[in-house]
């Protein structure tokens, strides 16, 4: 019989090999088997309970739990934290309607476990209101924090915001206020990171009495006054909100990433508003002048740029040592790029990235042309403008830029789509 278990195995060893790692997976420690189930939502990982003896009880002590109400109904949310037995949870995340009536006792669940990060989505919030209860606003355990589509607008008079190991905050889609929002950043005292994505009612975000605040990644919330003398990083995402940068005097990295607006303003050259962008970027870059590394996102800064050096705007002087440019290659970037270039005479490192014309948007450059003059031009004649990303072509004008810019040190690196690498 021994002779013939062992051929057996020979001819199938298939079989052996998985009854083997069934066995390795089942005698690995509790802390490999939670962050297994931690890639899962919670309901997956529920019915690993089923696989072994072994397995019966692990999902309930792991300390990450994610529950879509889209997929999961209240009910069974209710029940399977009814049988949790973790006392700490790293992770909780919570997508949800607006109109459920558990949310409070979910999100007082996770706060019961000291949650160390915890992500709340609102999915129908659009039109409707969650008001977050009382005990939300004080929590000792909390170190990041992810609210989509929730009103922040009223915080209690009477209830002061204590989040007081909160290093992480980002909110997204979400209703605030200035009061509101003050009480937030006070009750937070060891913030590091803030993001801000399409939050609306901000007029003045004043971020300098956190001094650990280091990163600051801002998109269509404005218009917005922003007094973060600490941070190191800055993102700043889309062009139609007027940014005015008051202090960032310990930034070392910013992006800049303007990549539409609304092309019918360019045209009519007595338009104001042109005036507006061209003077918000170079107040922008007076306020960057001793930066390291500077990102361009879109071509449409870049354009914008190139109006501002016809219109004589004088340009500041800049520190930057590193440059990325991800833009398209049209004629109206050109001044742009060059004065950027001229401007920049520490610069070491020049990258270039072709955007993809679907991944970014121009002014059409019939409705910047009314602003040239009679002897004026985007680019010299005999420089060709490439039709593709193909590297040579593309090359060719970053070197006649260089060369034309008194920049010969600076060293051109091309950060080209994979498909059109030579």
């Amino acid at each position: 019989m021994a002779e013939d278990n062992s051929t057996a195995a020979v001819i199938n060893p298939s079989h052996r090999e998985i009854k083997l790692s069934k066995d390795i997976i089942s005698s690995m420690p509790d802390e490999i088997l939670h962050h297994i189930l931690s890639f899962l939502p919670t309901e997956f990982s529920l019915r690993t309970s089923a696989l072994s003896k072994r397995w019966r009880y692990v999902w309930s002590e792991t300390p990450y739990l994610s529950f879509d109400c889209y997929e999961t109904d209240p009910i069974s949310v209710n029940q399977t934290l009814y049988y949790y037995s973790a006392d700490k949870i790293k992770s909780y995340h919570l997508s949800i309607s607006c109109m459920a009536d558990n949310i409070d006792s979910f999100i007082e669940f996770a706060m019961s476990r000291d949650t160390e990060k915890l992500s709340l989505e609102f999915y129908d919030a659009l039109n409707l209101n969650y008001d977050f209860p009382k005990f939300f606003y004080n929590d000792s355990s909390l170190k990041q924090l992810l609210v989509q589509w929730g009103n922040l607008i009223k915080i209690p008079k009477r209830i002061p915001v204590s989040w007081s190991s909160l290093i992480t905050l980002s909110l997204s889609f979400c209703k605030l206020s200035a009061d509101s929002f003050v009480k937030i950043l006070s009750g937070s005292p060891l913030l590091e990171s803030l993001t801000l994505h399409y939050c609306s009612r901000l007029d003045r975000l004043d971020l300098k009495e956190l001094r650990k605040c280091k990163r600051l990644d801002i998109k269509y919330s404005g218009p917005m006054q922003i007094v973060a003398p600490h941070i190191r990083f800055l993102r700043l995402q889309h062009a139609e909100s007027q940014w005015r940068l008051v202090d960032v005097s310990s930034l070392t990295e910013a992006k800049l990433e303007i990549y539409s607006c609304d092309s019918s303003l360019f045209n009519n050259p007595e338009n104001f508003e042109v005036d507006l962008f061209q003077v918000m970027i170079i107040k922008m870059l007076e306020k960057l002048q001793n930066l390291k590394k500077l990102t361009f996102t879109g071509s449409v800064i870049l354009q914008i740029l190139s109006l501002a050096v016809l219109c004589g705007v004088p340009f500041p002087a800049l520190k930057v040592e590193a440059l990325l440019l991800e833009t398209m290659i049209v004629p109206s970037v050109i001044p742009g790029i060059a004065k950027l270039l001229q401007s920049s005479p520490r610069l070491k490192k020049l990258k270039l990235r072709v955007m993809d014309p679907a991944d970014c948007n121009t002014i059409p450059e019939m409705n910047l042309n009314s602003y040239l003059g009679p002897d004026q031009c985007w680019k010299p004649k005999h420089l060709v403008i490439p039709t593709s990303t193909e590297p040579k072509l593309v090359t060719a004008v970053m070197k006649f830029l260089l060369e034309n810019t008194g920049d010969e040190g600076s060293t051109v690196e091309r950060l080209l789509p994979e498909c059109n690498w030579p």
